[in-house]
């Protein structure tokens, strides 16, 4: 296996767990009676059951896709770093 190919299975098994976290953080929410803003704990677990459907399958989906399902999913999980309207500095 070469380096390109190390790299893009480490980013499907980054992608895929950042899916199952989100997952598992909205299922914590609804157990919690907090349903992560949304009406229902049905809703809340039926969305966290999609979302795992898509990260066991992230590999088989179009990148466009897929990098709109992390970023959901880091978003819901409270990381940021996709957020193209908030402005990154580093300090020193």
């Amino acid at each position: 296996m070469n380096t390109h190919e190390r790299r893009r299975l480490a980013a499907l098994r980054t992608d895929r767990e950042t899916v199952l976290a989100a997952a598992a953080a909205l299922r914590h929410e609804a157990v919690q009676a907090r349903y992560a803003g949304l009406s229902r704990p049905e809703i809340a677990f039926g969305l966290a059951s999609v979302l795992e459907m898509l990260a066991m399958r992230i590999a088989d989906q179009p990148p466009d896709v897929r990098a709109h399902v992390v970023r959901i999913a880091r978003e819901m999980a409270g990381d940021t770093m996709d957020s193209p309207t908030i402005r990154r500095t580093r300090r020193r």
